[in-house]
């Protein structure tokens, strides 16, 4: 399985109302290609079944090159699913998802 399908996979496993970071996607992958996660899911050919507006950045905030209109529209996808913000971040306490391993 190449490493796009690997981050494919991963994140259709992200719950509504939930996220999950970078990071924790190349942790779970065992992968540091941080930027190679991000370009594959800057290039996803089929959101919302691979929703890869669940995926931010460690603090919690979004990508400022959201590849599906920028973070203006990444946040209102997430809002739309319940997911809180304190601030320009989300509220990583109450929805970052735990990847069981």
């Amino acid at each position: 399985m190449t490493l796009t399908e690997k981050v494919y996979k991963l994140i259709s496993q992200v719950p509504t109302g939930k996220v999950t970071t970078y990071g924790d996607i190349g942790r779970v992958l065992g992968s540091k290609s941080y930027r190679a996660i991000g370009q594959i899911l800057h290039r996803n050919p089929d959101w919302p079944q691979i929703p890869c507006h669940r995926v931010v950045m460690k603090d919690g905030s979004l990508a400022p090159n959201y590849g599906a209109g920028g973070p203006n529209i990444h946040r209102q996808r997430l809002e739309k699913e319940g997911v809180t913000f304190i601030g320009e971040r989300v509220n990583l306490e109450k929805h970052k998802y735990e990847f069981s391993t």
